[in-house]
């Protein structure tokens, strides 16, 4: 692995994407951090500053393709993209409004999918690079009241071994991280009475987002240059 990478990292205001900007910094990567909120990402920087590790930050919305464009001339030679930002709605499969299944699918495959053509094309010319998808255990599984999130999971699960496939033959990694149940705001919108029964009930107990950001650290600063580290999925520990 290169000494100090330039990681770029989304959806890093808040949960997974926030724990792991700050794990890359303790372990002195240099990072770009971008998130919708503006205000959040400000505040995470000066975390960082205060860390000594300063990072750079651009606020947007994946899902505006000007964007995109923007963000990568913002990020240039990026060592590493982390794919982190994504949107969750439970809701029964018969009853979730045509606005939050767009919406999941818009973000968490769609702009995934176009962030990573832009980034991995300087990747291709440079002949080297590291792709990290954060996707889900619902990426494999299919559970109650959150089938149209498995499904964007696993569309842009298929889309990173697809990626895999095409790009490791040109000297690109590609690796999945499919994180199971975490303790993040994601799930703090809920308010279907099936969904939020649901959740009463549940026993297990969550993974802590620093739990995910060690493991995406891991993989994004431990990889061997005749290794690749291609899927992880990290589950709670259950007694």
């Amino acid at each position: 692995m290169l000494p100090n990478p330039t990681i770029l990292i989304t959806g890093a205001s808040a949960g997974i994407g926030r724990a792991t900007v700050l794990t890359l910094v303790r372990a002195n990567a240099n990072v770009i951090a971008t998130a919708r909120n503006a205000q959040a990402l400000l505040q995470l920087s000066k975390e960082c500053a205060a860390l000594g590790q300063p990072i750079r930050t651009l606020a947007g919305d994946l899902n505006d393709n000007d964007f995109i464009r923007a963000l990568t001339l913002f990020a240039g030679e990026v060592d590493i993209l982390i794919n982190n930002a994504g949107v969750l709605t439970y809701a029964p499969i018969l009853e979730i409004q045509p606005d939050d299944y767009v919406a999941m699918f818009k973000t968490n495959v769609f702009a995934t999918l176009a962030l990573t053509q832009s980034i991995a094309q300087g990747m291709l010319a440079r002949g080297r690079g590291h792709l990290i998808m954060v996707t889900s255990t619902g990426a494999r599984e299919v559970f109650p009241f959150a089938g149209a999130y498995c499904a964007s999971k696993h569309a842009i699960s298929a889309i990173t071994r697809s990626l895999r496939l095409e790009l490791q033959p040109k000297g690109l990694r590609v690796s999945e991280v499919a994180p199971g149940l975490v303790d993040t705001n994601i799930r703090q919108n809920n308010s279907h009475p099936e969904v939020l029964a649901a959740q009463e009930q549940r026993k297990t107990v969550p993974l802590t987002v620093d739990d995910v950001a060690n493991t995406i650290t891991h993989v994004a600063l431990s990889q061997v240059p005749s290794g690749s580290i291609d899927f992880i999925e990290l589950r709670p520990f259950i007694n």
